[in-house]
C-alpha cells in the first residue's frame, strides 16, 4: 500500500493521512458492494486493502450530496464521503485513475474489471 499511497499524493496533492482515508474510502466502498468471492480474491492481491477498507467502513457521509449519496448508497455515498473529507471531484477522479492502475498493476485487469462491473453506477466515475 506504500506505492499507492505514494502514487496517490502526487496525483492528488493531499497529504499521506488524507490520501490514506480516501483510498479507504473506496476500498469500504469495494468491500461493501462488490461481489463478495472476487473482492476477496483482489484484496487478497493487494496486501493492506481490507485494514484500510475496515478502518473507513463506518465512515458517513456528510453534507448535501452525503444525505442523498447515504440514502442513494454506491459509489454517489462514497463520492459524498470524499467531498466530506476535503477532496475535490478533480481529485476523486484522480484517486479513482490511480487506485485503478494500481490494482490492475498488481491484481491483473480481468479481475479488477469483474469487481467493476459487480458495483451498481460505479461505471460512470471511472
Amino acid at each position: 500500500m506504500h506505492e499507492l499511497m505514494d502514487r496517490v499524493t502526487a496525483a492528488t496533492g493531499l497529504e499521506e493521512a488524507r490520501a490514506e482515508m480516501a483510498v479507504g474510502i473506496v476500498l469500504s466502498l469495494i468491500r461493501k458492494e462488490g461481489d463478495p468471492h472476487k473482492v476477496d480474491e483482489l484484496f487478497a492481491r493487494l496486501p493492506g486493502a481490507e485494514a484500510l477498507a475496515e478502518s473507513q467502513a463506518e465512515a458517513k457521509p456528510s453534507g448535501l450530496l452525503g444525505m442523498f449519496g447515504g440514502a442513494l448508497g454506491g459509489p454517489l455515498a462514497a463520492v459524498g464521503k470524499l467531498q466530506a473529507a476535503g477532496l475535490s471531484m478533480d481529485q476523486i477522479n484522480m484517486l479513482g485513475r490511480e487506485l485503478l492502475g494500481y490494482a490492475r498493476e498488481e491484481a491483473g485487469e480481468p479481475l479488477v474489471n469483474d469487481v467493476a462491473a459487480s458495483i451498481p453506477g460505479l461505471s460512470r466515475y471511472l
